[in-house]
């Protein structure tokens, strides 16, 4: 007996206890959620430009006011027309009005050409918000709500928008609440709705969706606590519904369907428990632990924010593992024969032991094995190529927006018409004991020249000086400064070329900072600990499913073929955001770029989902063939007997990601899409045609163990009572009327 089917046995023995332990747990948790206060990380990025601004931080007061960009467009009239002038200072008169607002300067009040088109037909104003950026959020509606009338009142002809900072933080994190809500209600739905169909059964369907909600729950109050130590990233609630439902879910329904399973055999209640969680629950355990050493190869990065991110979503799949071997077998102890009730039978049909149509392409597959295979395989090395010319950087300007965010419209008239880079400038920050001593100040005299020469940037530059005269800052906006590409250019111009030169004779410590300095530091961390990181996860799993299956093939293969389903989902990611394939029907813009985590996220979590479905099938193949099946029958009855659990773990996990694809974060999206390709590919052509394929060509070389490695223990199920013959797996079939312990 395995250690799983002993905990289980104990669980299940003392159910009322575990079940009493575990509300009190989940109520603990829920309090110290909503009365404790979570400490947020602060992050700043990686490298130079996290530097820089932790000077700025640190010795300035951080009294800056926030600007906002306002823009007048009108096709018809030139901005040197009377009409023209009137509506631009009639709104910037209503605007001055406005307590919340310390200054606007128009291009009336300038007449700086660099606020007018070069065709006359869009003029711009900077809105300076009163106070500094703590309360800007709080002031910026008055703001917005003047300029909405201004806009709706004029006669038509004219199109007002304002864009900055302020603006579009507040409304991404409007959209990011709304949309968190919804996701939330269409997850559980989803869940709810796929459960049904795989047990058609209302109280079988709740289990799993009950575990998962008490994993999420109980880890948000865990990281509340663990944030006094470790602070959480902003967005902790958003990953633990994302991990915690998909393994929450999972896990619970592979178990609950592996004791109804054996309960239709005939065995008795707690037999069936222990005995699915012997055999099933020991895959799952190694399943988490391969997700959990998945996740904690992200803490490789050595960057803040992969670190915090981590030990949240290490936190619920933890704490899921840790109930489907204690609290679920508590359940189903409980519940017995029960966990039938209020069945549905109007909902799909009974199940059978062909596997339905995963069994018909498994037999195909098994016939023409080479053919299969082969032709698979290629498709899938098709569809990865893409993912070679993955660009990684922070999306920004108006592509990087959703349709539904308001300022996105003043973003596309900055681009079209003046440059984006005045909402998003570069910093050259200046260090030196005395930056007002004449010689730092003739350098950055010089600075400012050689950029005002420069295409690549947009004047005037503005300079300010700490009050201790330690530090000054240079804000640089860029042409173009949103567009991914040419800002980074842009910015790598500054650093390499400029910055030196104008800094040539002297020691003064200068930084260059700001977004798109921060994108580039950013990806250069990533990608320069990418190797440790994948070495960590792939070397860890090896010797996990080497320990687990003694066989030095089966992890082999196992990796690679996961890792060509990753590799698929780049090359998706990149079809779709950086080629724009598809991409109006998410309500966004090609962004051409894909953000920076996003590749080392996916694959951690990635890697870590697809031993899901790789450990279950492989264990009820490695159970077939240790009970006597030969290498091909035992591929043929795992496939089949797991189909069914397969295919409703996937769905819903296909159907949760897709929640974020969905939503209005561009960010939310380019995750959402990767993991759902990822998870469907690997649970459909994966599991039903290539592990199929390289099994049976592989033949009992699939369990070949060199005799030097005969020493590693033996975990493989246990089987006290294998009288009875295993069951092929039905979802829904009904188990039997009797309930004895």
């Amino acid at each position: 007996m395995s250690f799983t089917g002993r905990i289980a046995g104990w669980s299940a023995r003392h159910r009322w206890w575990v079940i009493a332990a575990s509300i009190l747990v989940i109520f603990l948790a829920i309090f110290t959620a909503n009365t404790v206060e979570t400490k947020l990380l602060d992050y700043d990025g990686e490298g130079e430009s996290a530097y820089g601004a932790d000077l700025i931080g640190e010795r300035f007061d951080l009294d800056f006011a926030p600007t906002e960009q306002l823009i007048f467009s009108n096709s018809t009239l030139d901005a040197n027309t009377p009409a023209y002038r009137a509506e631009v200072e009639d709104l910037v008169r209503q605007l001055r009005a406005l307590p919340e607002v310390a200054s606007v300067t128009s291009f009336y009040d300038t007449g700086d050409p660099t606020m007018v088109s070069d065709d006359g037909h869009v003029v711009l104003a900077q809105v300076v918000i009163a106070g500094d950026e703590s309360d800007a959020e709080d002031k910026i509606d008055a703001i917005l709500n003047t300029v909405r009338a201004a806009g709706a009142n004029n006669a038509g002809s004219f199109e007002i928008a304002i864009a900055g900072n302020t603006s579009i933080i507040q409304q991404l994190e409007k959209i990011d609440e709304e949309d968190f809500a919804t996701m939330m209600i269409v997850t559980m739905v989803l869940a709810l709705t796929f459960m049904l169909i795989a047990f058609r059964g209302v109280v079988a369907a709740l289990i799993p969706l009950v575990m998962a909600l008490g994993s999420i729950f109980t880890a948000l109050g865990v990281a509340t606590i663990v944030s006094h130590v470790y602070p959480m990233v902003d967005f902790l609630a958003q990953v633990v519904l994302l991990m915690g439902m998909a393994v929450g879910v999972d896990y619970s329904l592979f178990i609950v369907s592996r004791y109804r399973s054996e309960r239709k055999a005939g065995r008795a209640k707690l037999e069936a428990i222990t005995l699915a969680s012997n055999t099933t629950g020991r895959a799952v355990f190694y399943a988490g632990i391969v997700v959990l050493l998945s996740l904690a190869g992200l803490i490789l990065t050595g960057s803040a924010i992969f670190v915090s991110m981590s030990i949240g979503v290490i936190i619920v799949v933890f704490l899921a593992l840790a109930a489907s071997l204690t609290l679920l077998p508590a359940l189903l102890a409980a519940l017995g024969d029960n966990v039938n009730r209020l069945r549905l039978p109007f909902i799909g049909r009974e199940g059978n032991d062909n596997g339905g149509v995963w069994g018909a392409i498994t037999d195909k597959v098994l016939a023409r094995p080479v053919v299969m295979a082969s032709i698979t395989a290629l498709a899938l090395a098709a569809i990865a190529v893409p993912a070679f010319s993955l660009n990684l950087a922070f999306a920004s300007g108006s592509d990087s927006l959703h349709d539904a965010v308001e300022a996105k419209r003043g973003l596309e008239l900055l681009e079209e018409n003046f440059t984006s880079g005045l909402a998003d400038p570069a910093y050259v920050i200046v260090d030196a004991s005395n930056v007002n001593a004449p010689e730092v100040q003739a350098q950055v005299a010089r600075l400012i020249a050689m950029a005002g020469d420069d295409k690549a940037f947009f004047p005037p530059f503005e300079t300010r000086i700490n009050a201790a005269g330690s530090l000054l800052y240079v804000q640089i906006p860029m042409a173009g400064g949103t567009n991914e590409d040419e800002a980074e250019s842009n910015v790598r111009h500054l650093r390499q070329d400029i910055v030196p030169v104008a800094f040539s004779d002297t020691n003064t410590r200068v930084y260059v900072s700001g977004s798109a300095a921060g994108s580039i530091d950013f990806t250069d961390q990533m990608v320069g600990t990418a190797p440790y990181v994948f070495g960590f996860v792939l070397g860890l799993s090896f010797l996990l499913l080497l320990v687990m299956f003694r066989s030095i093939v089966i992890p082999v293969k196992a990796i690679g073929l996961n890792l060509l389903s990753v590799g698929a989902a780049y090359g998706v990611l990149v079809m779709v955001f950086q080629w724009g394939w598809g991409i109006t029907l998410l309500g966004s813009d090609a962004t051409g770029v894909i953000m920076p985590w996003l590749p080392l996220f996916l694959f951690a979590i990635l890697f870590g989902l697809s031993m899901d479905y790789h450990m279950l099938l492989l264990n009820r193949i490695k159970e077939g063939y240790d009970q006597g099946l030969t290498n091909e029958e035992s591929v043929s009855q795992g496939i089949r007997m797991t189909a069914g659990q397969i295919t409703s773990a996937a769905a819903i996990m296909v159907g949760i990601f897709g929640t974020f694809a969905l939503g209005r974060s561009v960010e939310l999206q380019q995750m959402g899409v990767g993991l759902g390709v990822a998870i469907l590919i690997d649970a459909t052509v994966i599991r039903s045609v290539l592990l199929p394929a390289s099994m049976k060509l592989l033949g009992d070389r699939n369990w070949y163990l060199p005799t030097w490695l005969e020493w590693l223990p033996n975990v493989s199920t246990e089987r006290a009572t294998p009288a009875l013959p295993v069951m092929a797996f039905t979802a829904t079939a009904p188990a039997p009327a009797s309930g004895g312990d």
